[in-house]
């Protein structure tokens, strides 16, 4: 059921003809020259509106054709699509086919164009797993072609190689909404759990999603290379060794979505910076000098030998002996943060492959909103 069909040479988009009186003057048209024809396969072709009122075209009679019917939904959020794309300088048109390099062929729910680069959005409407995006997203690479995803299920991949977003229906307002995944989102979340809103970072319409997409507005991992306020929060402890008060520096949050509004915020601690010491010491030593440390009551962060753990790491340390205060009982702190300082750094880039343990923070889409 595609919104374009095929007057001889010329293309004729449904949504071209809203105003009723076009819409019929077409139909008469068909009824008495038949010569309306299916781009899928030629066929003869009748005009239709769906439950949810979108106009589009469809086989006059079933024959051999193998183009699998879309639903309402499928054919809304491809006009909704094509709508947010005719806000920008790209143009758009549905059910474009082509071909990539080793001649398999595809054909894109909407492909926009712009001089030389080209944009496919896909509605994945029914359930697609994921070799199978990849392999679909391969074949559009093999074409020159950028794909973006729009899935209706809740799991898919979340990388720079393949833009996925959930694409989420409001029946009441007949509305589509565009949801990026939040850095809870896992492969292991249950349906039960899907609009959970901590699994979703950004909700935004769909064809203003697409205009914001096609205007360079959506990134990934936008956090690298941001300079951004470093929120410090610690918990004061006795020092083993000497006895005296110290503060423990257990969280620290580069808070992105305080200059990027709707960026998820990225959440470290010490072991968030990796087994490379040297590396993790120059982040740790430059964000956060001994000298700022101490004046509110933190000692050196540094590398520490533990004959406990009989290795060293990146480690607290007393505020006045310099001890090592241990990890091993990290897990039984916590639950008496303060914020207890602030600072302003830039996300290096090369910080990124230090800190695996915060990569869910930081390799995400993220839109830029504009409001």
């Amino acid at each position: 059921m595609p919104l374009k069909c095929y007057r001889d040479d010329q293309a004729i988009l449904a949504f071209d003809l809203e105003d009723d009186d076009t819409w019929e003057a077409l139909r008469r048209e068909n009824a008495a020259r038949k010569n309306l024809r299916m781009p899928c396969c030629g066929a003869a072709v009748t005009l239709r509106a769906s439950k949810l009122g979108t106009k589009h075209f469809a086989h006059a009679r079933r024959g051999p054709c193998a183009a699998a019917p879309e639903s309402a939904e499928h054919l809304l959020a491809k006009r909704t699509i094509v709508e947010g794309a005719r806000r920008t300088d790209w143009d758009a048109t549905t059910e474009q086919a082509g071909s990539s390099q080793a001649a398999e062929p595809w054909v894109a729910d909407v492909l926009a164009t712009k001089e030389r680069r080209k944009v496919a959005i896909e509605v994945q409407w029914s359930r697609q797993d994921d070799p199978e995006t990849t392999r679909r997203h391969r074949r559009y690479a093999d074409s020159g072609v950028r794909a973006l995803w729009l899935f209706r299920q809740h799991i898919f991949p979340i990388e720079k190689e393949i833009p996925a977003f959930r694409l989420v229906f409001d029946k009441e307002a007949a509305r589509f909404t565009v949801q990026l995944p939040s850095p809870a989102h896992n492969p292991w979340m249950s349906a039960k759990d899907k609009n959970e809103p901590r699994y979703w970072r950004q909700s935004i319409e769909l064809s203003r999603f697409v205009e914001g997409a096609l205007n360079g507005r959506l990134r990934f991992a936008p956090v690298l290379g941001l300079t951004a306020p470093v929120e410090i929060f610690t918990e004061t402890t006795v020092c083993w060794k000497c006895k005296e008060d110290t503060r423990l520096v257990l969280g620290i949050t580069f808070a992105a979505s305080r200059v990027l509004p709707g960026c998820a915020d990225v959440e470290l601690n010490l072991d968030s910076f990796g087994d490379n010491l040297e590396r993790g010491d120059l982040v740790v030593a430059r964000m956060l000098p001994a000298a700022l440390l101490k004046n509110h009551g933190i000692g050196a962060l540094r590398p520490r030998y533990s004959r406990a753990e009989g290795c060293s790491y990146l480690s607290n340390g007393c505020v006045h002996c310099d001890a090592l205060q241990g990890r091993f009982f990290d897990h039984e702190r916590g639950f008496a943060l303060e914020k207890t300082l602030e600072v302003e750094a830039r996300f290096e880039p090369e910080w990124g492959p230090l800190m695996e343990r915060a990569n869910d923070d930081i390799y995400r889409w993220w839109f830029d909103d504009g409001a």
